[in-house]
């Protein structure tokens, strides 16, 4: 474990700061199947001719499924907004920028839905923001900057949290150390200053330890205790939600 006093704290989003789930059935393909639903019948209203419902979803099915695998065994960044669109293009649909703004708000209105804060988040973040704790965001995120973006600043978070690293928009994703590091050189500080909190233990505890961070694994509620047990990890702490992480970190300043 660093020895040097803490001086920021680094998040993950996803599980760590908002459930991006209602319940253990809420998965990332449940909540995207919903939205794509969502994007096919605004397409149609909007009078573009697709092909029917089982047809246009195997083959989005398909662009976002050989998309992803690809991008996970390279640890490359990405967001699911570009197979939609080859997979739309292969249908012969070529939306014009403002069509396609109004597709993507009904694609993301499904995510709208199942967005809430994990308990303690705003009184956890004053906590930390009081203390002088430096602040940033990595997340690995298939969906838009922009959503995530508004999902915090309608929970009133965007003000603590003002470096944000999402991986559809960078080169890498977690647990690749580019990724913490540039984060780090962003937020001014070293890694042995800065701790990072996150709900996966190879993803997140792992990653951050590689570069010489503290990693803190946060309990997920969606994630089945004991899950990710063969990762072999072991983190610097652990807490069950937010709050606990005031004790964490006062030991280490």
């Amino acid at each position: 474990m660093p020895t040097e006093p803490l001086a920021a704290i680094l998040f993950d989003l996803g599980g760590t700061l908002l459930h991006y789930q209602e319940g253990k059935e809420q998965t990332f393909r449940a909540v995207t199947v919903r939205g794509l639903a969502r994007a096919q019948a605004a397409l149609v209203e909007a009078g573009f001719a697709l092909p029917p419902a089982e047809e246009f979803g195997q083959i989005v099915d398909r662009h976002i499924g050989e998309a992803y695998l690809s991008s996970m065994a390279e640890l490359r960044g990405g967001t699911i907004e570009t197979p939609i669109r080859q997979a739309l293009a292969e249908m012969d649909v070529v939306p014009t920028a403002r069509r396609w703004a109004e597709v993507r708000a009904s694609f993301y209105s499904a995510v709208d839905e199942v967005v809430k804060p994990r308990l303690g988040l705003h009184e956890t973040l004053t906590a930390l923001h009081e203390q002088g704790f430096k602040m940033a965001l990595i997340s690995n995120t298939y969906w838009a900057a922009d959503l995530h973006d508004r999902h915090l600043s309608e929970h009133g978070l965007l003000d603590f949290i003002p470096q944000r690293t999402y991986s559809c928009d960078t080169p890498r994703t977690k647990p690749h150390p580019s990724i913490f590091r540039d984060a780090l050189a962003n937020l001014g500080v070293e890694a042995g200053q800065a701790a990072y909190v996150g709900d996966r233990l190879g993803v997140d505890v792992a990653g951050a330890q590689a570069v010489g961070m503290r990693g803190v694994l946060i309990l997920s509620p969606y994630i089945e205790p004991g899950a990710e047990e063969k990762q072999n990890v072991t983190p610097d702490a652990t807490i069950e939600e937010l709050p606990g992480l005031l004790d964490k970190v006062a030991r280490w300043r």
